[in-house]
């Protein structure tokens, strides 16, 4: 009986209830905080990416015949502007003209930035389709690497990965004429 009356007291105190409620709820809404922190942050990130090889792509095919690799580089400081404050060096721009002569698409010159990690060729799928005979496309692919915040509590375990690879590929035909050379280009 004594046993009951302690047991029922004990149930009807309620002096701890706010810390042991906050105790519990407090890791989840750290964990949304800076989840939903993490989610904007990367949306911004992507948008940069894809606003800035958007950038690039638009100023190469601007050239007349022929663009020179000197030019090129200036759009590419282009495109450190647009990702500000995200370092250059986290950042890789790659420029690809392609061909299409008597059916078959083939890559002429290409340039890429000195800084970031190799985004790699475009895919070429479907590319001859956007392409007639003796016409170019320009290709700009940018790449960065983004690590979320989240990655530093949660890490390689429960994310999969500490970084994750943002990129974007904009292709557009060049303006002034048909093809577009590249002098000092590989």
């Amino acid at each position: 009986m004594i046993m009951n009356r302690l047991f029922l007291r004990h149930l009807k105190n309620q002096s701890g209830v706010a810390a042991l409620e906050t105790a519990f709820i407090m890791p989840f809404l750290l964990f949304l905080y800076f989840g939903l922190v993490d989610l904007t942050a990367m949306i911004s990130l992507n948008r940069k990416v894809t606003y800035a090889s958007s950038v690039v792509a638009d100023l190469v095919t601007q050239n007349d015949a022929t663009v020179t690799s000197a030019n090129i580089d200036d759009y590419f400081k282009a495109a450190a502007l647009v990702m500000k404050p995200t370092p250059m060096t986290n950042i890789r721009v790659e420029i690809y003209q392609y061909r299409k002569v008597a059916g078959v698409v083939t890559n002429q010159w290409s340039r890429k930035s000195a800084t970031g990690a190799n985004c790699g060729a475009p895919s070429t799928t479907g590319m001859s389709n956007l392409m007639t005979d003796g016409n170019d496309l320009i290709v700009a692919v940018l790449c960065t690497q983004y690590s979320p915040y989240i990655a530093t509590f949660l890490g390689q375990n429960i994310l999969g990965a500490t970084t994750f690879t943002m990129s974007e590929q904009i292709a557009l035909r060049p303006r002034q004429s048909s093809t577009l050379n590249c002098t000092g280009c590989s």
